[in-house]
């Protein structure tokens, strides 16, 4: 970003900010309903948000308006009908009574009200929930940073339940205006009777909104696989050389990335700034063919891109849906957001050129997501002579959990079989709606916590082997926890977007303190699909 652009930036945000703290500061109570910010606050009070419904709607010209105790949805013109206030974009108080509403002028919803009939096709796709469910919420209040939270995460097997999904889709598209399609590798899979079944399932305090789900898939011989670059192209491979040596700064580590084996190397933040680099040295010998390598590498991430996200939807506090709004009408505040995230960069892969006596950048794994492991390739230039090959990889402290590593020879550039599915089954039974839903472009299936659902494809060989990849597309949107509410920081929040390098530096004592047990309470805060369901009375 230029920098005149990003002072440009900076100097808007801080102002919405500072306006909002100028608000805070009015000490006129007596009408709440002529004063946003108090209107804003008590609607997030603690004691009312199981007790008093509300929608506020986050309009996309920047005006609000705030539905009070019961609204209709009209589905045929597509409108909310309520009585309530509505607030122009400096938050003036413009007008109480009757509203109607076209739901295609919202940019983001909020709500305390469990969403159902069609309020729950209509607007749950731009709802952000606050304080809908004591009981699931109860998992949560221990650690609200160390919450799980996952996007939809998907299982090969359904009654798995374990710390390892086999996929976990559009880890950040936080909001409808970040949608996106993401693919993860689900290894090469025998299909005997040309039918293949994952499920989807909502384990988080999250609404998902997904768009499209499919099977990416290339047959395969014997002794062939196929990877995913970061890229998204697809790579025919050979041959598998197994690692000989890594070294990292506690020593040699080769056992734990010579298998896949889900024992995993990982190494803990610095205490003094989360944005600290280390390097692990790979080494290879006996290399048979050097034409044409590529890296093969299984991680994931740690906690520590969940906390950092969690601290943001903290320091937004009761303006939750003010800023939620802004990321979705300004364009520049969006590609601003996730800074922190980006200074932390990548697992960025070197290798040694012998000529040259020099380390030469190849490229960068980078993907989000702390429960599935990716299972990625990176196609290696200037390929040694010698069968000995020396690698590098430099990554953040304290960010990733890598599970395997090993080169392959690539055999050539594939395009894989889209396949999408032929049905989907809730408890069981097949749903003809949702099928309808993901089929179509124009709409969305809406996965609520707790929801489940099975999708089954149809291949068109028997008996033959694949290599599968499942690809989903959408966005899911962060319920609001009370606690995080009360953790409002305006100001820190402002750090964090525009002063990444600072805020990292600050933020790494407090991290420390959820660092060694963070995991533990990620997991046993996960909703258990089989017990819980957010549709049950």
């Amino acid at each position: 970003m230029k920098i005149k652009s990003r002072k440009k930036l900076i100097l808007y945000i801080s102002v919405l900010i500072v306006g909002i703290l100028i608000i805070q500061a009015c000490k006129t109570y007596s009408n709440f309903r002529s004063n946003y910010d108090d209107a804003n606050k008590l609607l997030h009070a603690t004691e009312n948000l199981q007790t008093k419904p509300f929608l506020k709607a986050h309009l996309k010209n920047g005006d609000i308006c705030i539905l009070n105790n019961s609204w209709e949805i009209d589905t045929i013109s597509n409108i909310v009908n309520g009585h309530g206030s509505k607030y122009d974009f400096n938050r003036k108080l413009e007008y109480i009574g009757e509203i109607k509403l076209q739901i295609d002028s919202v940019a983001i919803f909020e709500t305390n009200k469990k969403l159902s009939g069609a309020e729950s096709t209509r607007i749950a796709a731009l709802s952000i929930l606050a304080g809908i469910d004591v009981a699931v919420a109860l998992l949560c209040a221990a650690n609200p940073k160390a919450c799980f939270g996952s996007c939809p995460t998907f299982y090969i097997n359904e009654n798995d339940n374990f710390h390892y999904a086999d996929a976990e889709g559009f880890s950040n598209a936080i909001s409808p205006s970040m949608e996106y399609g993401d693919i993860d590798a689900l290894n090469d899979q025998h299909i005997i009777d040309n039918t293949f079944s994952i499920t989807m399932k909502n384990e988080a305090l999250e609404s998902h909104c997904v768009k499209d789900v499919k099977i990416f898939a290339y047959p395969i011989k014997e002794d062939e696989r196929v990877y995913q670059s970061p890229k998204n192209d697809f790579y025919l491979c050979e041959n598998q050389y197994s690692l000989s040596k890594a070294e990292a700064d506690e020593g040699n580590i080769t056992s734990l990335l010579r298998n896949q084996d889900q024992q995993e190397r990982f190494s803990y933040t610095d205490e003094k700034n989360l944005n600290s680099k280390e390097t692990i040295y790979l080494t290879f010998y006996n290399i048979e063919h050097t034409n044409n390598l590529g890296l093969i590498l299984n991680f994931r991430q740690t906690l520590l891109t969940t906390y950092l996200f969690y601290s943001a939807m903290g320091y937004m506090g009761d303006n939750v849906g003010d800023m939620f709004a802004l990321l979705e009408n300004n364009n520049e505040l969006r590609n601003n957001f996730d800074n922190t995230t980006k200074l932390l960069g990548g697992i960025e892969v070197y290798a040694f050129n012998q000529i040259n006596d020099s380390w030469e950048l190849q490229n960068d794994f980078n993907e989000t997501g702390p429960i599935a492991i990716n299972k990625q390739i990176i196609p290696l230039h200037n390929t040694p002579t010698s069968s000995k090959v020396k690698l590098k990889i430099v990554l953040n402290k304290g960010l990733w959990r890598i599970d395997y590593v090993s080169l392959t020879n690539i055999k050539e550039k594939v395009s894989p079989l889209e396949i999408p599915p032929t049905s989907i089954f809730i408890n069981g039974k097949p749903d003809k709606t949702s099928l309808a839903k993901i089929n179509d472009p124009n709409k969305y299936l809406i996965s609520m916590p707790g929801c489940e659902f099975k999708f089954n494809f149809t291949f068109p060989i028997k008996d033959s082997s694949y290599e599968l990849f499942l690809y989903s597309k959408g966005y899911y949107l962060e319920w609001m926890r009370e606690h995080w509410i009360k953790d409002k920081k305006l100001l820190k929040l402002q750090q964090m977007v525009y002063y990444p390098e600072m805020f990292l530096k600050a933020e790494a004592k407090d991290f420390k303190s959820y660092e060694t047990n963070m995991e533990e309470q990620f997991w046993n805060s996960r909703i258990d699909t089989k017990t819980f369901s957010y549709y049950e009375n």
